[in-house]
């Protein structure tokens, strides 16, 4: 009977989960046995404490990670079509993020690091998907996974780590459904596993058995990319301020990256077979059966003897089968049929006296492992007091944290300790809770640390155990990501959430009768610096420049550095508006001075808006909003600084507006093209035009060029607009020609059109289409267009002279291109901007660059054309010093086109 109760109480014990517990105890013994480092090709680039302090700031900008992409892409044939090319890939076997990409940041470094996944030569980069747990099942609500622009681009994985009863994660599942789709877990990618199924993890596979990387390191060039060649490379955080750790058997905590790893390398291993249910209910009857048989025999001494050896031979099995035969043999059942057999047999050889001895000894044995539990066993100060708060005992962490021998430490009140421990009722209300306080040590040190009260009861006395933990370095830690995500890394100002922060506050704590003034700053030229010097240097000049501005007003103004050249300060509590003035010009002043950056002298300026509460605004939003709108004011009518007036902000609602406007304008083809004179002032005949757009808005009027040009530049409408322009002004050639008048059309081209692969083609087409030939349609390009992509632009230009059409360069003189440009581009002429012909008669300075361009245009074997000509002086000064061609009122307006057809054969006969 007992041969075969047992097993089947252990059984069923097994399948109802009441022995788990000591089951994932034998687990975790037998994984600190069998410990090993395997060969793996996995290794971890990890966000850890060296790179946070490096990269100076938390959350880290998305550039960051596509920087690490192109790291390891670096001993890659840059380019997708390299990577065709080439006949077998030398870079990581796959690349896995382990970090959240579900929301948006700023829309250059999403734009960085969609490209850099874009442009990866090797398999999709694998990002991360977590699924919040309800019930078990995934909810739909609660799903974080990259954002559609990075999905794109890259594979999604399931890194969702379920944790058993336990608190501890020992298992993944192979793949999550979710909305009806199957998102298997990193380490079911390459692996054919059966779906939704989980897998144990081997802890006995050392963390050590991974490559480890600092993010910085690999960032910042200091590790060679081909150390990465044909690895498993997974990203992740590892520092332990982020709290991206989980609770494991064998190494208490791990971050959740290396679990990843792990599951990863257990199933190349062989994933872990189970004996199926009847086949382990067949050997626990048998082993019973034996084990019974030979305890009938023995005296209960030498049966202690084979429970022993059993155990031990149980537990070897165990390993063998564990690590050769990848099978998990539950070991625990087998225990209790092995306890349970003897037990039976021996309980009945047993007399009264001698089972009275043996529960008096494991009574006091349980006791003694308890007090050396409480005493040694933690790093955390550990406590025991009686109701009155009477210290009965402590650990050796007690004594160092709170600076007190234990010998003083016991007897003494808690409460002097931590104070919240002091208040009546202050044990029963803390039972059971987590609490943050302030520690004072015996030596009047105060620490924050973090406490733990729970009530228990030993012989009939009522104890509190008290668990201590110093938590000064994750308050640190925390204390300085606050002040990263609030404060700028460049200058040190607070950025645009803290002024958001502290201008509500300001505005809340005014009463309506008090003035508060925001004063937002632009700097002027901060383009040129970039575009000439370089980044590095602008981070330069923006240091200095936020450097100064605080300086200038101490501390009676809030200073913050908002994004790319922009700065604020807040004004609290101001009487009147020469207050600001004052302000205002003080910040001006500041940035007088020029800037001395790698030994370059560079002037910098701003331009401030300013908005004041609550006469322009009573909330933040809305009065950041209005500064705004001050600020381009300032900017457009380049004055020191602006207040904000209702008029600026419909001019803002005006150019708002006339996006929808001017796409319909284009759509229905009710703009229009004038055409003014271009005369060759060597031969008096005009052979050529200038092609301009206008637009006679219905209720608007005329809308200056500049107006509507710079918004199509700033949205998506600049193509349609310069396709419509050169479509217009190819069909007017051609009807032209068909009157008998041959002239050449000089179109502008948008920096953008520059950047666009296919223009060339396209423009090739339009030619076909109006059947005019390529040497009529000449267009004109500005320096400041061939900085964007100089080696993209000129091979377009270069593509453009196969073709046959003619290029020149305009505004010459405004921009700050290299003079080895005019020499490797094909171009026909050159076009001295207006600034420098209108007033050539009065400026000698002007005159003197005049004249040396049409010497440096000739040298180069290029045609010089001057435009803004209205005397007659001016025409035959431009005449005498050699100039091909000129454009201006002195000849003719801009015309419509059979007006300037008619003027042109007007002008050549009279010639």
């Amino acid at each position: 009977m007992t041969a075969a109760l047992i097993p089947a109480i252990a059984f069923g014990a097994h399948l109802a989960g009441y022995l788990a517990r000591f089951e994932h105890a034998i687990a975790e013994a037998r994984a600190v046995l069998l410990r090993h480092e395997a060969p793996s090709d996995i290794v971890i680039i990890g966000i850890d404490s060296h790179s946070l302090r490096e990269l100076s700031e938390w959350p880290w900008p998305r550039r960051h990670f596509a920087r690490l992409l192109q790291q390891l892409d670096a001993a890659e044939p840059s380019g997708a079509r390299a990577a065709r090319d080439r006949p077998e890939r030398t870079g990581p076997k796959s690349v896995f993020i382990d970090v959240d990409f579900s929301s948006h940041t700023t829309p250059d470094d999403d734009q960085l690091l969609e490209n850099a996944l874009a442009e990866w030569s090797g398999p999709p980069v694998l990002l991360a998907t977590h699924f919040q747990l309800r019930d078990g099942a995934p909810d739909p609500d609660f799903l974080t996974q990259p954002l559609p622009r990075f999905a794109r681009h890259a594979g999604e994985v399931a890194v969702t780590l379920e944790q058993s009863p336990d608190g501890l994660v020992r298992a993944m599942r192979s793949s999550w459904l979710s909305r009806g789709r199957e998102i298997p877990s990193i380490f079911a990618v390459d692996e054919a596993l059966p779906p939704s199924t989980p897998i144990p993890i081997d802890f006995s596979i050392s963390p050590s058995s991974f490559g480890f990387a600092p993010f910085s390191d690999v960032l910042n060039g200091r590790i060679d990319p081909a150390a990465f060649a044909g690895k498993r490379i997974y990203v992740g955080a590892t520092a332990v301020e982020l709290r991206d750790v989980v609770a494991v058997p064998v190494y208490r905590t791990l971050p959740g990256v290396v679990v990843q790893a792990l599951a990863t390398e257990t199933v190349r291993a062989g994933p872990l077979r189970s004996l199926p249910g009847w086949l382990l209910l067949g050997i626990l009857a048998a082993v019973a059966a034996a084990a019974q048989l030979v305890a009938e025999r023995s005296t209960w001494r030498r049966n202690v003897l084979w429970l022993a050896g059993g155990l031990v031979l149980l537990f070897g099995a165990s390993l063998y089968l564990y690590d050769v035969r990848r099978i998990d043999l539950p070991s625990v059942p087998f225990a209790l049929v092995f306890v349970g057999a003897f037990t039976a047999t021996t309980l009945r050889s047993l007399d009264r006296q001698t089972w009275r001895a043996v529960a008096f000894a494991l009574r006091l044995k349980r006791r003694d492992a308890l007090l050396r539990s409480i005493v040694d066993s933690s790093a955390d100060a550990i406590i025991s007091i009686d109701g009155g708060g009477t210290v009965r005992a402590a650990n050796p962490a007690a004594s160092r944290l709170l600076e007190l021998p234990l010998y003083a430490l016991t007897g003494a009140n808690l409460g002097r300790f931590l104070p919240p421990l002091g208040a009546d009722d202050a044990l029963d209300v803390l039972d059971g809770r987590v609490t943050d306080c302030a520690a004072v040590t015996a030596t009047g040190n105060e620490l924050p640390v973090e406490i733990t009260v729970s009530r228990v009861t030993v012989d009939d006395d009522v104890l509190y155990t008290v668990i201590v933990r110093d938590v000064s370095e994750r308050v640190a830690q925390q204390r300085l990501l606050d002040h990263q995500a609030r404060h700028d890394r460049l200058t040190g100002l607070p950025n645009r959430t803290a002024l958001y922060e502290y201008l509500q506050s300001v505005l809340q704590e005014n009463a309506p009768a008090d003035r508060a003034a925001l004063l937002l700053l632009d700097l002027t030229r901060f383009t040129d610096v970039n575009d000439t010097l370089g980044h590095d240097v602008g981070d330069e000049v923006l240091s200095v420049a936020g450097g100064r501005l605080t300086e200038a007003l101490g501390r009676q103004a809030f200073v913050a550095r908002i994004g790319g050249d922009e700065f604020a300060v807040v004004l609290a509590g101001i009487d009147t508006r020469d207050i600001v003035d004052a302000v205002a010009l003080a910040l001006i002043d500041s940035l007088k001075p020029p800037i001395h950056a790698r030994g370059v002298a560079i002037d910098v300026g701003a331009n401030i808006g300013i908005a004041v509460s609550p006469d322009h605004a009573r909330g933040a939003q809305e009065l950041l909003r209005r500064a705004d709108v001050a600020m381009y004011a300032a900017k457009r009518s380049g004055s020191w600084f602006e207040y904000y007036e209702e008029e600026h902000d419909n001019h803002t609602v005006r150019r708002l507006r006339m996006v929808g406007e001017l796409r319909a304008a284009l759509e229905d083809e009710t703009l229009m093209l004038h055409y003014q004179p271009q005369v060759n002032l060597r031969t008096g005949r005009a052979e050529s035009v200038e092609a301009l757009v206008r637009w006679q808005h219905p209720i608007l009027g005329d809308v200056p060029p500049d107006e509507f040009i710079g918004l199509a530049e700033s949205t998506q409408l600049i193509r349609p607009l310069t396709e419509w322009t050169i479509r217009r002004a190819l069909s007017d050639v051609a009807s032209w020609e068909a009157e008998g008048l041959s002239v050449r059309v000089a179109v502008n081209l948008s920096a953008r059109m520059l950047q666009s692969e296919d223009f060339a083609e396209h423009l090739s087409r339009m030619l076909d289409a109006q059947g005019v030939k390529p040497d009529r349609l000449e267009l004109e390009i500005t320096e400041t267009a061939m900085m964007d992509d100089p080696a993209r632009a000129l091979q377009v230009v270069h593509e453009l002279g196969r073709l046959g059409i003619t290029v020149s360069i305009d505004d010459f003189g405004t921009g700050f291109s290299s003079l080895g440009y005019l020499r490797d581009l094909r171009v026909h002429a050159l076009k001295l901007d207006k600034s420098f012909v209108t007033d050539v008669e009065e400026r000698e300075q002007n005159r003197v660059i005049v004249e040396s361009t049409v010497q440096m245009a000739h040298a180069l074997g290029l045609k010089i054309v001057a435009e803004g000509i209205e005397t007659p002086w001016v025409d035959n000064y431009l005449t005498e010093i050699g100039y091909d061609f000129g454009q201006g009122y002195c000849y003719s307006r801009p015309l419509p086109s059979a007006e300037c057809l008619a003027w042109v054969v007007r002008f050549n006969a009279a010639e």
